[in-house]
């Protein structure tokens, strides 16, 4: 009897120690290399103010922002560990944290934080506009003053890739040039090599000012431009992860079993110069359009239900959406009643440009549900640099339409803001609905994010109302990590602008 109560004690001290090493192993702890692949190469990835593009997605493990943003999408402390906004709305004070350095021992202040911030208001940059001063007064406090109240300055604090903390010292020493290629920020990781078009090598700051952290010790990223290549490589274990996945890969390791993380990378839409056609000009026309296509079995039959439909210009996930609109589902004998109404029964014809590296299944698509109610639409496919002049420029075929892509931010007034105003920088050949410009001071005005997502739904409804653009499906930014990875950063608050790789992510033992 002695015997077995010995060989039971045994065993449940095992079991209990097993249990324990099982739950170290699952809490997050230091030590440790991961493996990402990008599908796409990194070019000026070191002066955030430059960076743009792909990118993007090589930079964050190496700067802060002054500001955040969390999991519920809400503002919160990074570099900066609180704020305060006058009574008038004009004047916001924030208070930074102390001990903090970039990565070549610059000390970071508010005069630091100034020098990075100045750089992005006229005339040196375009990216904080109506700001009328900025003011260090003292190392820790930094005061910026608007010329109107802006709510959305706080976001663009926290979420613009440009507002980045960059070293000033480095920039004086070398030049802007220099610098798109030196990262030196204050983030949680350096860089130790680049090879271009190859891989970067970052490793850790171990004089990071989030003490215990990052968890790794070295991050390396590989561009892989080939999918096939990509998911041979990660099923092979040789990567930790895939950052950016093309859909037709990823709907091929969702069959084998593995999770995906998506998250929408932008609304795309089909959009109008409608006031150059007497076919497109009629709201009528637009909303047939609409009805004629099937949007769900677009996505859920050539887009492996990677895609989601949508049917107003912010998705259904973000706080700006608009639930009271209803949605115009397929309904093609809609589709021709409209059509017969705006006096065109027997449809019409009217040219169409994409970027050539754009979904062409889907829009052959659409093509083809267009067609079913006599709608021809002339699929014409440009190079990025002639539908930049659509895009950019609003040089567009008279009475013609294109494809339009929003971003689609954690903060959707930012997205009305940058898009819907009269003066857009960008796909200026678009009529905006009377109404978008006072709808988006008024959400500039307000102080909480219930009544600026409230003046979002009023312009969705504006845009919806008249068919101003017909949105179509959002675009999936898909990521995948294997189960040894934890806390990957990617895709905070469901948006794909917001990455925060490196930051707390560690391997699982």
């Amino acid at each position: 009897m002695k015997k077995i109560l010995i060989a039971l004690f045994v065993a449940f001290s095992m079991a209990v120690v097993s249990t324990v090493a099982i739950a170290a192993a699952d809490q997050p702890h230091s030590g440790g290399d991961m493996t990402i692949l990008i599908t796409r190469p990194a070019t000026n990835f070191g002066y955030p103010p430059k960076v743009h593009g792909p990118s993007q997605d090589y930079v964050p493990p190496m700067f802060n922002r002054l500001l955040a943003i969390a999991d519920d999408g809400e503002i919160s402390p990074d570099l900066a560990t609180s704020w305060e906004v006058s009574a008038d709305g004009k004047t916001y004070t924030l208070k930074l944290r102390k001990g903090v350095k970039f990565h070549d021992g610059t000390a970071f202040n508010a005069q630091a934080a100034k020098a990075n911030l100045v750089n992005l208001m006229p005339p040196k940059g375009i990216v904080l506009e109506g700001i009328e001063s900025i003011d260090a007064v003292d190392d820790d406090t930094l005061k910026i003053n608007l010329t109107k109240p802006n709510n959305l300055i706080l976001y663009q604090l926290a979420a613009n890739i440009a507002t980045f903390m960059y070293s000033p010292t480095a920039l004086e020493a070398h030049d802007v040039d220099w610098a798109m290629a030196n990262p030196v920020g204050t983030g949680p990781f350096m860089m130790k090599e680049y090879q271009s078009k190859d891989y970067m090598l970052l490793e850790r700051n171990p004089d990071y000012w989030d003490k215990g952290l990052p968890y790794l010790d070295r991050i390396r990223i590989n561009t892989l431009t080939d999918g096939m290549t990509q998911m041979m490589t990660f099923k092979a274990g040789q990567a930790n992860g895939i950052y950016d996945v093309v859909p037709a890969i990823a709907a091929q390791l969702k069959d084998a079993g593995y999770d995906l993380l998506v998250a929408p990378g932008s609304l795309y839409s089909l959009s109008f110069d409608a006031k150059g056609s007497k076919y497109l000009s009629n709201p009528k026309v637009r909303k047939a359009i609409e009805y004629a296509i099937d949007k769900e079995a677009i996505c859920n039959g050539p887009g492996r239900g990677l895609y989601e439909p949508v049917y107003q210009v912010v998705p259904t996930k973000n706080p700006g959406y608009n639930p009271n609109l209803t949605p115009r589902k397929y309904d093609p004998e809609m589709a021709k009643k409209l059509l017969a109404e705006a006096g065109f029964p027997n449809g019409f014809t009217f040219n169409a440009y994409f970027q050539s590296h754009t979904w062409r299944d889907g829009i052959a698509a659409v093509k083809s549900y267009l067609s079913m109610v006599g709608i021809d639409m002339e699929i014409n496919y440009l190079t990025s640099a002639a539908y930049s002049k659509i895009r950019s420029a609003g040089e567009i075929e008279k009475g013609g339409a294109a494809q339009a892509t929003f971003n689609t931010f954690a903060n959707s007034l930012l997205m009305m803001d940058f898009y819907w105003r009269s003066d857009a920088k960008i796909y200026q050949y678009i009529s905006r609905p009377a109404g978008t410009d006072d709808m988006v001071n008024k959400g500039q005005l307000v102080k909480t994010s219930a009544e600026s997502n409230k003046a979002v739904q009023q312009i969705t409804k504006l845009i919806y109302e008249d068919a101003t653009v017909v949105p179509l499906w959002l675009n999936p930014r898909i990521g995948i990590v294997d189960k040894s990875v934890g806390d990957i950063g990617w895709f905070i608050a469901n948006d794909s602008s917001q990455n925060k790789l490196g930051h707390k992510t560690w391997i699982k033992k």
